[in-house]
């Protein structure tokens, strides 16, 4: 997605990272999750995504309709998201981030890594916590994960403050580093009406959301 925030250009497509850069605690913990239909939302470069199809071969695969479209290297292979995901997960489709609205089904997990963080928009990051309500299923959960500290951190604490992080000028561009942490996701879900479970492993975040039994409103989307 392309934001322009204090008249800095930012791709935040940029920051999806490949296949071979997973985390061990994430992967347990989808190692250890059912589901029948899952939503990859914000699934970057289907970093997470054969761990995915082993949960559930009824995957939806959301992004940016330029991250689903353009040629870049997808495990090894010059590919788009689309392209790689009809060859090797036939059960599944990609639908861009600007359709999901059009999208009526819901899912039993909503799976959303490293993507709030990346959002430096408040209206953008309240609007995707809307799409994970509309879209979880009465009974299922929505797994957020959020890298909050990293070896490179102190780097983004030399940029300008912003929203939940900072927004920094390097040698490729302008980016945003979000800072996701327990107290801030917390905050975003009971927002929206979520139960959360959350909780701290290293530098990461990890947030269970569900909704609260008998609520079934889906709710409107901002214009």
């Amino acid at each position: 997605m392309h934001y322009r925030v204090k008249n800095h250009d930012i791709n935040s497509q940029n920051a999806a990272k490949p296949h071979s850069q997973t985390s061990k605690q994430v992967v347990k913990e989808l190692s250890i999750i059912k589901a029948k239909s899952i939503l990859d939302l914000g699934c970057g470069k289907l970093r997470y995504s054969d761990y995915l199809y082993k949960i559930s071969e009824n995957i939806c695969f959301s992004d940016s309709k330029l991250q689903l479209e353009r040629l870049q290297k997808i495990k090894g292979e010059h590919s788009t998201v689309k392209e790689y995901v009809a060859q090797n997960y036939p059960s599944s489709k990609c639908v861009p981030i600007e359709d999901i609205q059009k999208v009526k089904d819901t899912y039993d997990l909503i799976f959303c890594s490293n993507v709030l963080s990346a959002i430096p928009c408040e209206i953008t990051l309240n609007k995707t916590m809307l799409i994970i309500y509309n879209l979880l299923s009465d009974s299922g959960k929505a797994l957020i994960v959020n890298q909050h500290r990293s070896s490179y951190f102190k780097k983004f604490e030399a940029g300008e403050p912003h929203l939940h992080g900072y927004l920094y000028e390097g040698k490729r561009g302008s980016s945003y580093y979000g800072i996701i942490d327990k107290a801030t996701i917390e905050g975003l879900a009971e927002k929206q009406g979520f139960s959360i479970d959350a909780f701290v492993k290293g530098d990461q975040t990890f947030a269970f959301l569900t909704k609260h039994i008998g609520v079934k409103t889906r709710r409107k989307y901002a214009a």
